[in-house]
């Protein structure tokens, strides 16, 4: 691989990273009605930009971004929550997940493909938080944890952030394509 492609993905990735987190903020600054009182929301578009960077770059490049993304949102969690658990599953693990799109790298023309992604992406991420949110309500609540973690807290914003991301890149997948064939240039491109 030249070093002019692995500058480039390097660069789109970071761009994407800065977009899904400029999007966190728009959401949480602009419509707050959407989030929730713990971290997360209903439209979690942040998702989007993350997940794409698997798609087109591969595990490595998902992976990397995810994390980055992660350490990044714990600047705009609520403040008191995040224990060590918290900041491993909720933050790390938890944003991470977006880049197990990266095993169906190349794949994003493929409908089937980028609903296998983004459904274990997102997957993983709904289990990370809701075990996060078993540990930590577990020391404190009278309540079942389990039950409030995966079922009324982390369930829906889990599986309206996935559809929603879903619903958006089978839309504009192949023009990803061709953007970022325009941006690798298409003889650099074949050497992925």
């Amino acid at each position: 691989m030249t070093q002019s492609l692995e500058l480039r993905k390097l660069t789109m990735s970071s761009a994407l990273v800065a977009i899904a987190f400029a999007i966190e903020l728009l959401i949480k600054f602009v419509l707050p009605m959407f989030n929730m009182p713990f971290g997360g929301n209903f439209i979690g578009l942040s998702m989007l930009p993350m997940v794409i960077v698997g798609f087109l770059y591969g595990f490595k490049y998902g992976i990397i971004a995810g994390f980055v993304y992660g350490v990044f949102e714990v600047m705009l969690a609520p403040s008191g929550y995040i224990i060590g658990w918290s900041f491993l599953l909720d933050y790390l693990i938890g944003f991470t997940a977006y880049g197990l799109t990266g095993l169906f790298v190349g794949k994003l023309k493929s409908v089937k493909y980028v609903v296998f992604g983004v459904l274990l992406a997102g997957f993983v991420r709904y289990l990370s938080v809701s075990f996060a949110g078993v540990i930590f309500w577990s020391e404190t609540a009278n309540f079942d944890a389990f039950v409030y973690s995966f079922v009324y807290y982390n369930l829906g914003y889990n599986v309206s952030t996935t559809v929603i991301t879903l619903a958006i890149l089978i839309l504009i997948r192949k023009r990803i394509v061709m953007l970022n064939e325009d941006f690798l240039g298409k003889h650099l491109s074949s050497e992925q």
